[in-house]
């Protein structure tokens, strides 16, 4: 993940949010996600401002269908922000007691330059309140169409602290969320969306625990009940978001310890076992060191980055694709295409993409691993 200046993300707000209240009418508009405790960490901390996923939340006040958001990614598309309309798909959340799935609004997703800017619009307040799994996720930093990004982050420097900021309303924290993430114990608000889709949540819980509160593993009171989810409902959930947010995974700075994470907690038990399978074998770390071996090759390979760069359109980028080949590499062919398979009932480009490349790495991980070292005969 790059570092991104404040200017930008509220250049792309600016327009996201004058095109929403000019032409659709919808006014209500805000930072979420991890996107907003992100924001909050680099204006009262200091530390770098850093996000694959710019997540914004609109609440419309009015039914959402497929094609208002197609419409509204349709207006945005342009040089700034490129629109993928394969990724438009309702946002099904948990509620009550039980386990169903119910249409809480609809998602639509632009590149803007290696940044997703992933928009969610909700039908109404009642709605948005099924939004979030954790309390560091229900954050929400108000924003409108007459106010930049720019002059809201000057707003809440002059309040000198995230308390006085929240003080004076410049940001919504219902659960506590801020607090949680500074002291890096967050707490699952939504136990009714874990029951529902419980390997879906477990990757989306680790990605953040890991890779952005630097978690190394999970706190008892989340991993427990956690494990117990995955081994009754694994079979629960949207089988393609389960597997957009794996590949998103994988381009995380620290996705080997994510998936050493979810193994731990059955993730893979049922669902790709033979990525578990290859977890076991590499062993505690191995993981982290075939991906560290995998980022530092591809950098050197003209023709990996030739591929990528000519496929267009595709979900996962190429850093997910070159350590998602290394571990591919550390299983029999079947298993691969096992595990393939599997990607491209969410990325099928992606998943064509990886399958082509994969005798190529393999070539090259040949060439380059280490030779072993010549013995000395020794001559009476």
């Amino acid at each position: 993940m790059k570092a991104l200046p404040v200017w930008r993300l509220s250049g792309v707000l600016s327009l996201v949010a004058t095109e929403l209240r000019d032409n659709f009418g919808l006014t209500k508009v805000a930072i979420g996600g991890s996107s907003a405790p992100a924001l909050l960490d680099h204006l009262f901390t200091g530390s770098a401002l850093k996000m694959r996923d710019f997540d914004l939340i609109v609440v419309a006040d009015r039914l959402v269908d497929q094609d208002l958001v197609r419409a509204i990614g349709t207006a945005l598309d342009g040089p700034l922000m490129r629109f993928l309309p394969r990724y438009i798909y309702p946002r099904m959340r948990a509620r009550g007691e039980d386990s169903d799935l119910w249409n809480a609004g609809w998602g639509v997703i632009w590149d803007a330059h290696g940044t997703e800017v992933d928009l969610s619009i909700f039908h109404d307040a009642a709605s948005l309140t099924l939004n979030g799994l954790m309390n560091v996720d229900r954050i929400l930093i108000p924003f409108s169409a007459d106010r930049s990004l720019n002059e809201t982050a000057a707003r809440m420097l002059t309040a000198t602290s995230a308390e006085a900021a929240l003080a004076a309303n410049l940001f919504e924290d219902p659960w506590g969320g801020y607090a949680s993430w500074v002291h890096r114990s967050p707490v699952i608000v939504a136990w009714n969306a874990v029951h529902a889709a419980p390997i879906e949540c477990a990757i989306r819980i680790v990605r953040a625990s890991a890779n952005k509160l630097h978690l190394n593993q999970l706190h008892p009171e989340l991993a427990d009940p956690l494990r117990a989810s995955l081994i009754t409902g694994h079979e629960r959930g949207d089988r393609f978001l389960r597997v957009r947010n794996l590949v998103k995974l994988f381009h995380d700075d620290r996705a080997g310890v994510e998936l050493e994470m979810l193994h731990a907690l059955g993730a893979f038990a049922h669902w790709l076992p033979e990525v578990g399978e290859a977890i076991e074998k590499l062993g505690h770390g191995g993981l982290i060191h075939a991906f560290v071996e995998a980022d530092r090759d591809g950098r050197r390979d003209l023709q990996h980055h030739a591929a990528f760069a000519e496929a267009g359109e595709q979900g996962g980028d190429e850093v997910s694709a070159l350590r998602i080949e290394a571990l591919l590499l550390k299983m029999a062919a079947s298993k691969r295409e096992r595990v393939l398979d599997e990607i491209a009932v969410a990325e099928p480009m992606f998943a064509a993409l990886v399958r082509g490349q994969l005798p190529l790495v393999a070539r090259r991980t040949q060439r380059n691993a280490p030779r072993p070292a010549r013995q000395r005969v020794l001559r009476a």
